[in-house]
């Protein structure tokens, strides 16, 4: 019975454990868990994407974000190790395909991401194929990557097939509010052409000066420590708390671990140089250095250096120190600490008693650094701006849709020219060739095709939203200046599923189609404007709802994913392509009713000859029913070119002139009187 006691509470024991230890491993396991949809943001959210903290302060700052920390192994002092933040609280948002992608993402003091956890997302795919941006091997790839990468989709990121601007807007979208973050709180770089222009410029003024010429004017100061056996230690000072001053002393690399440590010690920013030299330089101790500021009221006693504020960098090998300190190093002076005030720093060599002093008092263009002055004018600054944010510039270095996928550039630019090249040399091999590639290509397998919901995304994100990507720029803009000039050519050779259509109306059996009554037909067309209308003001007064998908049959035909209904609905619209010729383009395509509406002010129509007044043939070719007589209901016509086949080929009364069908009607007319 006494065991049987025993292994009851061992077990309760262990269920407490798992209660407490299961959360944090959870926070903590390599494995993303599925999206939240939520943005009410949760501690143990805050540990998977910064993993390494213990703690976390509250939300605050601008931008917002939460503090991490932990406790320094060798010091017990708790120390900060990073930020935690909500996408959504460092503008701007990068948009994902159909709206901004919520995300909650870490960043640690190296600049690095240390996870990325997506809260909240309303993409169209979300709902042909499920949460499908809770994969992990997406986000794990993010772990320990540098902000100052590139993260370029299919190079040092890898995107999910079709879901390209959604990957791009998770990625880029970290990336930048990262920098954001880094720059704000950890004193990152983001290597902005102003601040590069001020420290190269700063290193031009340091440069025209020497050694003997710095202790003169005041911007190196020296303390000399003799030590009881006759050798001395000599100390050096210089301001070095803005990056043009520390590049030139130490370097960037050297500088860069210097500023590291200023983020993460919490007491200050500011950073002074110490070069050590004379015979003792061996026997420098870092720990033996203070600091005090008269008219302190923080700081008026002397306060030591410890291994969070004292940085070491190696020997003095080059530039102008190499000749004068062996060793050099930085200290970040405490928070209460003005640089532009007279302060005291002071050394006391172990095992003994006398405190050696030197008034430090910034001059020059270290004291004009310190109290933020500039050393570009305001027209050199302006020049810079101009400069980097000319529009080739911009295009050049950061296109508005980021990286460009050149490859699906040149795949689109040739399907493209294909189809132009169909069209104007009424060419019906080569339209039937366009169109399988068009299948094929931007059906199954780059799933690129222009659909409603760009229409949709436009609405709710603005134009900009074209420019997400230069493939679906270019094709946005062939779509709409062909439709403009001639017609509905992207519904004749460029979207998918109207060559779906196509290939049922030719292969499918033609025993079993079925003529649509005229005036059924002249109503039904009508009910793709009415869908056309419920999307857009569905999109336009109720953002967050989303229908399109139920009225855009081929994003469950081509990625093989969708609910029941959808399937349903895919189903019985291709059923009723076997019945009537491009059935869904007549009565239920809503992209087809807007491109009818832009066709209408098309100049280059169909050309027509005196004989379409008495020919039935193409009438009753045309696949959409948009031809009646000599007449052609434009904004129902595909540019399918059948009819311009017919009359280039003869094939109806155009084959004879007009006097001999004249005289023909005449004779018949004659004959039958």
């Amino acid at each position: 019975m006494t065991r049987r006691i025993h292994s009851l509470l061992l077990l309760a024991c262990l269920l407490v454990l798992n209660t407490e230890i299961a959360p944090r491993a959870a926070a903590q396991s390599s494995e993303p868990v599925p999206t939240p949809f939520s943005t009410n943001v949760q501690t143990e959210w805050l540990h998977e994407v910064l993993p390494l903290a213990e703690t976390f302060g509250d939300k605050q700052g601008e931008p917002a974000a939460w503090p991490g920390y932990r406790t320094n192994p060798q010091s017990r002092q708790r120390e900060l190790i990073g930020y935690a933040f909500h996408s959504a609280d460092v503008p701007p948002v990068e948009p994902g395909y159909s709206a901004p992608i919520d995300m909650l993402v870490g960043v640690d003091a190296d600049f690095k991401l240390t996870g990325v956890k997506i809260l909240d997302y309303e993409e169209t795919y979300l709902r042909i194929k499920g949460d499908f941006l809770a994969q992990p091997d997406l986000l794990r790839q993010f772990r320990n990557k540098s902000i100052s990468d590139e993260f370029q989709i299919d190079q040092d990121i890898d995107g999910i097939a079709g879901s390209t601007v959604s990957v791009f807007a998770i990625a880029r979208g970290a990336r930048n509010a990262a920098r954001q973050i880094a720059e704000a709180y950890l004193d990152y770089d983001p290597g902005d052409p102003v601040r590069e222009a001020r420290g190269a410029r700063t290193k031009e003024l340091m440069s025209g000066s020497s050694w003997e010429e710095m202790l003169s004017s005041g911007m190196v100061q020296q303390l000399q420590i003799p030590l009881e056996d006759g050798n001395k230690l000599l100390l050096s000072f210089s301001y070095i708390g803005v990056p043009g001053l520390g590049d030139f002393w130490v370097g960037n690399e050297k500088y860069a671990m210097a500023e590291r440590a200023a983020s993460v010690y919490l007491g200050g920013h500011e950073i002074v140089l110490v070069a050590i030299g004379g015979s003792a330089a061996d026997r420098f101790q870092y720990y033996q250095l203070q600091v005090v500021q008269e008219n302190s009221d923080a700081l008026n006693w002397f306060r030591r250096f410890t291994t969070d504020s004292y940085v070491p960098m190696g020997a003095a090998e080059t530039g102008i120190l190499a000749e004068q300190a062996a060793l050099v190093g930085a200290i970040v002076l405490p928070q209460t600490v003005d640089v532009t005030q007279p302060f005291t720093l002071a050394y006391r060599h172990l095992n003994t008693t006398e405190r050696f002093t030197i008034d430090i008092q910034l001059t020059g263009l270290a004291l004009q650094l310190a109290q933020g002055e500039d050393v570009l004018s305001a027209a050199e600054i302006e020049s810079i701006l101009r400069a980097e944010n000319s529009w080739l510039n911009q295009l050049i270095k950061d296109p508005s849709w980021g990286v460009t996928p050149w490859g699906d550039v040149a795949a689109l630019l040739l399907i493209l020219a294909s189809a132009m090249t169909a069209f104007l040399r009424k060419s019906e091999q080569l339209r039937w060739i366009t169109l399988t590639i068009t299948v094929a290509y931007l059906g199954f397998f780059d799933g690129g095709f222009i659909s409603v919901s760009h229409i949709v995304n436009t609405i709710k994100l603005g134009p900009a939203f074209l420019a997400s990507g230069l493939p679906l720029l270019l094709f946005a803009a062939f779509t709409i200046v062909t439709t403009l000039l001639w017609g509905r050519i992207f519904c004749s050779s460029l979207c998918p599923f109207g060559a779906v259509q196509d290939f049922i109306t030719r292969f499918g059996p033609k025993l079993w189609r079925r003529q649509v009554s005229q005036s059924v037909h002249d109503k039904a067309i009508y009910i793709k404007y009415l869908i056309l209308v419920l999307i857009i003001g569905t999109a336009a007064l109720a953002p967050q709802v989303s229908i399109f998908q139920y009225f855009e049959p081929f994003g469950t035909l081509f990625f093989v994913n969708g609910t029941l209904i959808l399937w349903v609905i895919l189903i019985a619209i291709l059923a009723a392509c076997f019945i009537v010729p491009r059935f869904y383009c007549r009565y239920a395509c809503p992209l087809g009713a807007a491109l009818g509406v832009v066709s209408l002010v098309s100049p280059l129509r169909i050309k027509r000859v005196p004989q379409c007044d008495v020919c039935i043939v193409c009438e009753l070719a045309c696949p959409t029913g948009a031809i009646r007589g000599e007449k052609i209901d434009f904004k129902e016509c595909v540019r399918c070119d059948i009819c311009e086949f017919k009359l280039i080929e003869q094939k109806g009364s155009c084959r004879h002139s007009m006097e001999h069908i004249i005289a023909s009607t005449n004779t018949a007319s004659s004959n039958t009187a």
